[in-house]
């Protein structure tokens, strides 16, 4: 059974593709890794706005790293540690 499942984005993503898209998620989760490629799969600038290194991503408000999992009904967030137009 998969749930429609709402993801976030902040900051330099949101700009770059509203603040929040939808994606299917099986009912046990998957690792951010695999909702990120599952995204970043979508469309050039999906990808583009996802794959920059310097995206994060967080769980239910809490900064995660790409083997942690995320299941529907939980907050599932992208953002980028440095804000648009701040060299690095």
């Amino acid at each position: 059974m998969t749930t429609m499942t709402r993801i976030l984005f902040d900051g330099r993503v949101a700009e770059k593709l509203g603040p929040e898209t939808r994606l299917e998620l099986p009912a046990e989760g998957l690792p951010v890794r695999e909702i990120r490629r599952l995204l970043a799969e979508r469309d050039e600038a999906t990808a583009d706005a996802l794959l920059s290194p310097d995206v994060c991503a967080s769980v239910n408000l809490i900064v995660v790293g790409e083997e942690a999992w995320a299941r529907p009904k939980q907050e599932i967030a992208f953002f980028a540690l440095r804000p648009a137009g701040l060299a690095a």
